[in-house]
C-alpha cells in the first residue's frame, strides 16, 4: 500500500476512534479542563500508556526505531502554551478539530481556520524569531534517559505506574440505588 494510503487510513482509524472515545465533544474538553468530567483525560493517559508501551517494546525487539526531534526548550514552552490557549478557548486540540470539522461541525471549522492562520504566523515569524529561541535552550536529540544516564525502564515503569494509578483514582464511580 502507498504511504499516502495507509496515512489516510491510519487518520480515517484515529479520527472515528476520536468519535468512539468521546474526545469530539468539546464539551468532555472544557469539562476535563475544569477538572469536573475527567472521561478525556483517562483516555489521553490510556493512549499514551498503549503508545509508550508499545514504543517500548517494538524498540525493544528492534521493531521501533525512534527519530526524536531535539528538545529545544522555548520553542517547546511556547508552542504548548499557544496550544493550551487555543485548546481551552475551543476545546478542540488538532485532532479533534479536524476530525469535527470533517463531520461538519461549525465551531471546529472555524477552529481549524484558526490553526491554519496559527501556522501561517508561525511560516511567517519563523526565520526572524524561532532559530535564535531554538539556538538558545537547546538540548539536542537526547531522550529523558540518554540526558540522565539511565535504563529506559527506569522512566517507562513508573511513569506507566502513575499512570495507571491516575486511571484507579479518576475511575467513574458508580451511583448508590435511590432507596
Amino acid at each position: 500500500m502507498e504511504t499516502n494510503a495507509i496515512g489516510f487510513l491510519v487518520g480515517l482509524l484515529f479520527g472515528m476512534n476520536l468519535f468512539k472515545a468521546g474526545l469530539a465533544d468539546p464539551d468532555k474538553i472544557i469539562g476535563t479542563l475544569r477538572l469536573k468530567d475527567l472521561h478525556a483525560l483517562r483516555v489521553i493517559v490510556m493512549f499514551v500508556l498503549v503508545g509508550m508501551l508499545g514504543t517500548w517494546v517494538l524498540s525493544r525487539w528492534g521493531w521501533a526505531h525512534l527519530d526524536i526531534k531535539p528538545a529545544t526548550l522555548y520553542t517547546v514552552l511556547i508552542g504548548g502554551s499557544l496550544l493550551g490557549i487555543g485548546f481551552g478557548m475551543t476545546g478542540y486540540c488538532p485532532g479533534t478539530g479536524l476530525a469535527c470539522a470533517a463531520a461538519g461541525r461549525f465551531d471546529a471549522l472555524v477552529t481549524v481556520a484558526g490553526m491554519l492562520l496559527g501556522a501561517l504566523a508561525y511560516i511567517a515569524v519563523y526565520p526572524h524569531v524561532v532559530p535564535s529561541l531554538e539556538a538558545a535552550m537547546d538540548y539536542g536529540k537526547k531522550t529523558l534517559p540518554e540526558y540522565t544516564n539511565t535504563p529506559v525502564e527506569y522512566w517507562v515503569l513508573p511513569i506507566v505506574g502513575v499512570g495507571l494509578l491516575l486511571l484507579l483514582v479518576t475511575k467513574p464511580r458508580k451511583k448508590a440505588d435511590a432507596v
